[in-house]
Parts: C-alpha cells; structure tokens; sequence
C-alpha cells in the first residue's frame, strides 16, 4: 500500500474516531465493524460483540490458535479473542494512535494473555512464513487498493491448515451502470474506501493464491438492521457536522462519514452491495 493511501486511511480514522465513539458504542464494544443481528442480540452492543463470536466459530478458533488481527482498529476484536478464548492475538494497523488506544484499553482488562498491538501493513506485514494459524479481518480489507496483495500475503502467513476468516462489504458483480456506479461511491468514499471488490473476483483472488475450502456466507440479512440504523443517523449527524464545519468543531471528513451512513442503506437496498462472511484454508 502506498504511502498516500495509507495517510488517507489513517487520517479518515483518527479523525472520525470521535463519530464511532458518539454514533457507534466504541468505548464500550471497541467495535468499528458493522455487527450481528440475530435472534439473540437486541442492542447494538450486543451485535457487535456477535460478530466477534460468530467469526470466531466460523474459524473453530482455540486456545492454542495464533491469530493475526489485520487491521485491528482500536483493539475490540483481539481483545475479544484475548478475553472469551484466551488465545495469542497478534492486532495490526497503519495508525499509530490506534495502536497506542488498543494498547491502553488492553492493558485495562488485565488479560492473561493480552494481545499485541504494532504498526504493520497488512500487505507486507514483515512476518516470517507461517506465523500464525489464524488471518482475521473484518472491514479492513476493503481498504487495499488490491485486495489480492492481503490475501496474498495472508496465505503466506498461515501455518499450513491455517484458516482465513473475513468479513467486509462486497459489490455483487464486476459492472454496474453510471448512475449505479455514482450511489456505490458514494456509499464508500467517505470512508477511504476507493472501491469495493465484487464477491466474484474476491473468490477468484482466493483460489489464485491457493487458498481451499472456500466458503461464503451471505450476511447481508444480518447487519441489515445496522446499515439501517446507520441511514437514521444519517439525517441529525450531517446537519450537525455541517454546523460543526461553520463553528470549526467539525471537519469535511467527519461530514463526509455521515454521507457514507445515508448512502451505503440504498446500496443494500438495491442489492448493489452486500456484506459477506469469507472462510477459507491455506
């Protein structure tokens, strides 16, 4: 990843880290991911933390696991890993201030076995072949301006039998019309996000690198009520964040944030866009 982009990606996080903590429960799920609404969860907390679980059973993660945390955020799902199944989780991210909060709120809980957290490229992380038996990723990938360089080098990174397990937003084919195309971008621009990968070129990008057993879980159905959510705060947060922009408490990227909540909806909506759930082996 070159280094524009990640000083895009690392300015859109810590600038709107402040959006997540008022709109988004972060201080207390440490969750920037979008959550997972069953029949058990009735509170966005609660859904965020679902995901986490439900991850971790799709990947059969153990106690004895290594477990590379790409593109950890601010620490909520390897602290998660650290606390439910006390397994090694290894959190990495282009923002330095991310690693010092994930650190922080860590070290708080006390942990057996915290996690640790360092600056790392997903794409070349640096890590000798084989270093974990676990890659998880949720919403990071969609970041990589070529997501086949992470999978790439998340193949490399796994043990033999390792497991691959992610979960991000994904265009439903490889070509839209103009006016299709506009309402996607505007759904993921705000975001740093340059463009979605369609589920069938990500599918091909696994089995370019070699991955097996490949599954994918449509889950659209279950972040519905977060993407739905996201559209009702859409309307007070970019009103408010345009007046924060006038009186200088507010910037241009956190307003642009909020447009992201109100256009990702219609891109479900319109099954531009879905929310999967990727497994695969190396």
């Amino acid at each position: 990843m070159n280094d524009a982009r990640k000083q895009k990606i690392v300015q859109y996080y810590e600038t709107c880290e402040a959006n997540y903590r008022k709109w988004w429960d972060l201080d207390r799920s440490l969750a920037m991911h979008a959550g997972f609404w069953d029949k058990s969860t009735k509170t966005l907390h609660e859904a965020l933390l679902k995901e986490n679980e439900i991850l971790a059973s799709i990947a059969k993660i153990e106690r004895d696991d290594s477990v590379l945390d790409a593109g950890c955020g601010v620490g909520g799902s390897s602290i998660f890993l650290a606390e439910r199944i006390g397994c090694h989780v290894t959190g990495i991210t282009i923002s330095e201030k991310q690693v010092q909060t994930a650190t922080r709120k860590a070290n708080e809980r006390e942990l057996q076995l915290p996690p640790t957290f360092m600056v790392r490229d997903y794409t070349r992380t640096g890590f000798p072949d084989g270093s974990f038996s676990v890659v998880w990723a949720i919403e990071s990938v969609c970041h990589a301006e070529d997501k086949s360089l992470f999978l790439q080098e998340a193949y490399r990174l796994l043990k033999p039998g390792g497991r691959l397990i992610l979960a991000d937003g994904f265009n439903v084919r490889n070509s839209y019309t103009q006016s299709e195309k506009k309402l996607l971008d505007k759904s993921v621009n705000g975001w740093a996000v340059d463009s979605m990968e369609s589920i069938p070129n990500f599918d091909r990008y696994l089995r370019e690198a070699q991955f097996k057993n490949i599954t994918m879980q449509d889950a659209t159905h279950y972040v519905l009520p977060s993407s739905r959510r996201l559209f009702y705060y859409s309307f007070p947060a970019i009103a408010l964040s345009k007046l924060g922009e006038w009186l200088g408490w507010s910037s241009e990227i956190q307003t642009r944030d909020f447009v992201g909540y109100h256009y990702q909806y219609w891109a479900v909506k319109k099954q531009l866009a879905k929310y999967a759930i990727f497994y695969a082996e190396k």
